[in-house]
């Protein structure tokens, strides 16, 4: 009997690893996910069923004040033929653990794209991203409660109007797509020379909301 090309193995890892069900939760943001752990340990099962190693290579491709992004490459080899896949992740932190999560994420994806592992997600019903890519058109008055802000959402409450709610919100709103939790954001927002902690000026929440949209459009998050 002729013995299966690597290809046709992996064929057949794909066929048994094609979901992975979301067996963790982030408690922060409140949403589940499925968690590098899961999606290791089904395909790990999955390749030594079939005599596949696997050796993984990593590379930062970009650090910066806590935020590293990470390439990873995976190597499959069965003794005959070997097949490399890659994988892009992020990771923020304000210790020493950004570059650990941007390789963990990026060992995930890596995974993902090896198998077309699906496990629900789908960018574009990312809730947050839209928020931004509308930032221009939200309401001054009936917006949203800002949830993840509350220090924030309480200083627009204060407002009762004035000018500045409608900048303030866009800042918030590309500070959730950037994934910032709420002393991430007083953080940079210090860094721009304002203080948000007692409110300031509508000059500088224009110039906030001005500057963390050329960050993003540039790719900072």
């Amino acid at each position: 009997m002729t013995e299966k090309t690597l290809v046709q193995k992996m064929a057949e890892v794909m066929a048994e690893v094609g979901y992975v069900q979301k067996d963790s939760r982030n408690d922060f943001h409140k949403y589940r996910y499925a968690s590098a752990e899961a999606v290791l340990k089904k395909v790990n099962a999955a390749l030594s069923e079939r005599g596949i190693a696997m050796s993984s290579g990593a590379n930062l491709e970009h650090y910066d004040n806590g935020h590293a992004v990470v390439k990873l490459a995976l190597t499959f080899h069965d003794g005959n033929d070997s097949l490399t896949v890659e994988g892009l992740g992020e990771g923020s932190d304000k210790g020493d653990k950004s570059v650990m999560k941007a390789n963990t994420a990026a060992l995930k994806y890596a995974m993902a794209n090896a198998f077309l592992i699906s496990w629900g997600d789908d960018p574009e019903a990312d809730v947050n991203t839209d928020r931004a890519a509308q930032a221009e058109d939200i309401d001054p008055t009936t917006g949203e409660a800002l949830e993840d802000y509350p220090t924030l959402d309480a200083l627009i409450g204060k407002m009762h109007g004035k000018r500045g709610v409608r900048e303030l919100r866009q800042l918030a709103a590309h500070a959730m797509a950037a994934g910032w939790d709420e002393a991430a954001l007083y953080t940079w927002a210090e860094k721009q020379g304002v203080d948000l902690t007692n409110g300031a000026n509508y000059s500088d929440y224009v110039k906030l909301r001005d500057a963390i949209k050329a960050e993003r459009k540039a790719g900072v998050k």
